[in-house]
């Protein structure tokens, strides 16, 4: 993988099939975790032993759709590949382009996307240090009506990574034309766990209550062996008048 700008471009080589979907997969969505302002998938050097599996970059496309809000592109020249995905009608759920620089010119046209993070403590203060950085920045971005649920959902999300993941938590904030998307990232590869309302006699409770207030929420491994567990609000009131 390598970068131009804030953009990921990842350059596949050998068969896509069966065998190795699960490990591309896995690959894809760990570039999503570093938050890009897009991802491209260059596919000039893979042939395809399974065409079902191309199904995966149409997987990756929607999910990055919600998280963290980025377009996701292919770039391929004519020929075995570019026809397979054209006879699968791929090209149309993930834009797909002749070269990198003709996708890259597509995600310079996106809106653009402001952003916010900051490095918390592994302590107990750092739930209420999130809140008030998701209070000072969405009144600084305009979206005053997301703060509430925003600070619940990033206060939520800090505290599992302090106390489960016992981890230093990152925590990042992205606003695109009313969409403003929390995301945490912690140390513990374990997959956030959601439990019902009464499942525990004390905690546990958090994602059951950011499933019931978030458009989406979720979570993807990072390279580095941990997780960002994230969520989406979305302000359809203000959604023409942001970026």
């Amino acid at each position: 993988m390598t970068h131009r700008g804030d953009a990921a471009i990842v350059r596949l080589s050998g068969e896509i099939g069966l065998r190795t979907v699960a490990h591309l997969r896995s690959a894809l969505l760990k570039c999503l975790a570093d938050e890009p302002s897009g991802v491209i998938v260059e596919l000039d050097g893979t042939t395809v032993g399974a065409p079902i599996a191309l199904g995966a970059f149409g997987a990756l496309a929607r999910k990055a759709a919600q998280w963290p809000g980025v377009l996701v592109a292919l770039a391929v020249s004519d020929g075995p590949v570019r026809d397979l995905l054209h006879h699968m009608a791929l090209d149309r759920v993930v834009p797909t382009f002749a070269t990198v620089a003709e996708a890259l010119r597509s995600l310079g046209a996106m809106p653009p996307r402001r952003h916010a993070a900051v490095d918390l403590p592994a302590d107990v203060s750092s739930a209420a240090l999130a809140r008030r950085f998701v209070t000072d920045t969405c009144a600084g971005w305009g979206v005053d009506g997301l703060a509430a649920d925003a600070c619940f959902i990033a206060s939520e999300l800090v505290e599992n990574a302090v106390r489960h993941g016992q981890s230093r938590p990152r925590l990042r904030m992205n606003l695109r034309r009313g969409v403003l998307t929390i995301a945490v990232r912690d140390d513990a590869p374990a997959r956030p766990e959601r439990r019902a309302v009464g499942a525990a006699p004390t905690g546990g409770r958090g994602l059951f209550m950011i499933d019931a207030i978030a458009r989406a929420w979720g979570y993807a491994p990072t390279w580095a062996g941990g997780k960002v567990v994230w969520a989406v609000l979305a302000d359809t009131a203000c959604a023409d008048n942001h970026p």
